[in-house]
């Protein structure tokens, strides 16, 4: 039977919408609700409880809002601390970024050392060598936190001397070059062309965003084309202003909506 109830999508801010981005791409029959936790980011600077309490607030928040039948935690920060906790939570399935992003690297024999740049957050939490190691991965793995490049995307500054300088200064810090790169926060697949020009050509890079669209399973609608409602809990003018840096276009105004996110229970 079709199943015409929406994929709900979060992220602290705007950073998801290269998630939402690729499953839009993916299945453009299906109806999407996006929720920005934009008056609390960013995530990846918080502490885990604090993450939990946010990643909590904000699903409730979405399925109140919206019929779901999955639920797409588009920020690494919050797979890596609050995925156990919504899983357990929620009545509906729910699928992080960090596995598939990982499963990409892990699929592939060839690369044999991969660079994790990410978050504070997810960097302490291990969250992507704990999994790359489960899913058999025996390669190389370098951890960095760029905490730097959230508020960076987030300011529009995505190319130019700044973001330059700011990709170089992270990017000089790492012990050797990695034959692969994952982008392990989902704000940094913005900063790609300024990346690839601190990094070598042969750099194979992984947007967890396109790993993520990948192993979405669900049962699919039959609708001719899904509609987009946006939630955000601060600045939606500012938040509508940025989403064509991430998707391409404005979303219209009227599809943009603020939200209280509320206490979680």
């Amino acid at each position: 039977m079709a199943d015409n109830r929406s994929i709900g999508v979060f992220d602290s801010g705007l950073g998801g919408l290269t998630v939402l981005s690729a499953l839009l791409k993916k299945f453009p029959n299906e109806s999407m609700a996006y929720l920005g936790d934009t008056a609390r980011v960013p995530y990846g600077t918080k502490s885990p409880e604090t993450v939990i309490k946010y990643a909590l607030n904000n699903a409730k928040a979405l399925m109140r809002s919206v019929d779901l039948k999955l639920l797409v935690v588009a920020c690494n920060t919050a797979t890596a601390h609050a995925l156990p906790a919504l899983q357990k939570e929620l009545s509906i399935p729910v699928l992080g970024v960090i596995k598939p992003g990982a499963f990409e690297v892990s699929n592939r024999p060839e690369i044999k050392s991969v660079a994790v740049l990410a978050t504070t957050g997810t960097i302490g939490s291990n969250a992507y060598e704990k999994t790359l190691n489960n899913q058999g991965y025996k390669g190389e793995v370098f951890s960095l936190a760029c905490p730097l490049w959230v508020p960076l995307v987030e300011e529009g500054l995505i190319e130019g001397p700044i973001a330059e300088s700011l990709a170089r200064h992270y990017l000089d810090q790492l012990p050797k070059l990695p034959q692969a790169v994952i982008l392990g926060c989902t704000h940094y697949p913005m900063l790609l062309t300024t990346l690839k020009k601190v990094m070598p050509a042969e750099t194979i890079w992984i947007d967890s965003g396109h790993a993520t669209a990948a192993l979405a399973q669900f049962e699919p609608s039959n609708r001719d084309s899904g509609e987009l409602k946006v939630y955000v809990t601060d600045a939606p003018e500012r938040f509508r202003a940025l989403s064509s840096v991430f998707l391409g276009y404005s979303v219209p105004e009227r599809q943009i909506e603020l939200i209280d996110v509320g206490v979680s229970e």
